[in-house]
């Protein structure tokens, strides 16, 4: 009998480790606030949904502000619009400003992608390329490219958007 409850006691022990060590998760990130907005430009759009009758985006993409083990990761989602282009080329970019005023920019080569026609074509956007504490805003720039050429202009930009300040 003695030997029993012994056993029990480390099969239930055992049982109890290994549900904590597959429930234990890395750091989950926090959505502490979400931006909306919309770039529009001539035939060049960041917003989400559809377009609308005049061309423009239904609905506003999304800055979501994560926080991730003390780390501020803003992630923007949406879609990126190409109208009435045949061949050209459209990408967005992230620009990060960090509190000690180095600049870094990020282009998403995961949505980039370039009209086969001129019909609308769109591309879906999911994009977090900064991850740091120290990051004090961001804004984003909305670019294209002729056909035939790989040579990135500025068409569009958002406004800068604050960090979410932290209080412990």
């Amino acid at each position: 009998m003695r030997g029993s409850k012994a056993a029990l006691r480390i099969l239930v022990l055992a049982v109890v480790c290994a549900v904590g060590l597959i429930s234990a998760s890395p750091a989950q990130a926090a959505v502490e606030r979400t931006d909306r907005f919309s770039i529009v430009d001539e035939g060049h759009d960041l917003g989400d949904g559809d377009l609308n009758g005049w061309g423009r985006p239904s609905a506003d993409a999304r800055l979501e502000w994560n926080l991730v083990a003390g780390r501020w990761e803003p992630r923007l989602l949406g879609r990126l619009f190409l109208n009435n282009a045949n061949g050209e080329c459209i990408r967005i970019q992230m620009v990060a400003i960090y509190q000690n005023g180095v600049t870094t920019t990020h282009s998403d080569g995961r949505s980039e992608f370039c009209a086969p026609n001129g019909r609308t074509w769109y591309s879906e956007v999911d994009f977090t390329p900064v991850s740091s504490a120290y990051v004090a805003s961001v804004h984003f720039r909305l670019q294209s490219a002729p056909a035939g050429g790989w040579t990135f202009s500025t068409e569009a930009q958002s406004v800068p958007y604050l960090a979410p300040w932290w209080l412990p």
